[in-house]
């Protein structure tokens, strides 16, 4: 993990964990445009992203990330924000006493405790296409395109150059097996969780939804897939987001 921080220090912090595909700086710069206060944006780089080195486990990018909170004396958190990979760390981080998290915003993740086969077919899907890539440049994945268009697709083909077979395995591994912890009813009406429609992560995430997070209504996209709401409509994401975390309800 490599730790990108922007704005000013004594802002509020917001913590960006992006999806696979795309770095910390990509994110920060993908969302950050379009929030009106003034924050202190935390964005790392995971594994097999940007800066970073090889993407080992969940765990170990959390004991970095965990390590510059604390060196920092980063605890109080005002937005955790995850998206699909990215929640494997901010689950981790916002079930963690060390830090006192004001809001957190977690999209397309699998939550369920082992899912091998969801496992298994991310694997085999990554290395086919990572098959095709290094047989021949592309500069934009059709299959990206298709679901996110023409931006965030160059970004993700971008990144996805760089990502290697193990971390093609440590990622997918990560996605598809957390932890089970009993969150209290104020955790949860802290907790935005949301998915697209068509993504199969809500059909795996929902009996521990019901069971663990009953106090938790998710966000529904209709029409989109798996993070795609976020790439189409991103500045009216990125105003639901602050205004969730303004603590205003409409």
């Amino acid at each position: 993990m490599f730790i990108n921080e922007y704005g000013e220090t004594n802002a509020p912090k917001i913590i960006l964990l992006a999806p696979m595909m795309i770095s910390g700086e990509d994110i920060y710069t993908i969302l950050s445009p379009y929030f009106k206060g003034n924050y202190s944006f935390i964005a790392p780089d995971q594994g097999g992203h940007g800066k970073a080195g090889n993407y080992i486990s969940a765990d170990e990018e959390y004991k970095t990330l965990k390590r510059y909170l604390l060196d920092k004396g980063y605890t109080d958190i005002h937005l955790l924000y995850g998206a699909s990979l990215g929640v494997a760390v901010a689950y981790r981080l916002f079930n963690d006493p060390s830090f006192s998290v004001g809001h957190a915003w977690f999209d397309g993740v699998a939550l369920k405790k082992h899912s091998s086969f969801a496992e298994g077919f991310m694997k085999n899907l990554f290395y086919s296409r990572k098959k095709t890539m290094l047989k021949k440049h592309i500069e934009v994945s059709k299959s990206l395109l298709k679901i996110y268009g023409k931006d965030f697709a160059r970004l993700m083909t971008r990144n996805f150059e760089r990502i290697t077979y193990s971390d093609i395995d440590a990622i997918c591994y990560a996605c598809c097996h957390y932890e089970i912890f009993q969150m209290t009813k104020e955790q949860q009406n802290r907790l935005h969780l949301e998915y697209g429609e068509k993504d199969f992560d809500l059909m795996l995430s929902k009996t521990f939804i019901k069971k663990y997070l009953p106090y938790v209504q998710p966000v529904i996209r209709i029409g989109y897939g798996h993070c795609a709401y976020m790439a189409a409509h991103t500045q009216d994401y990125a105003k639901e987001i602050e205004l969730f975390i303004s603590d205003v309800k409409q």
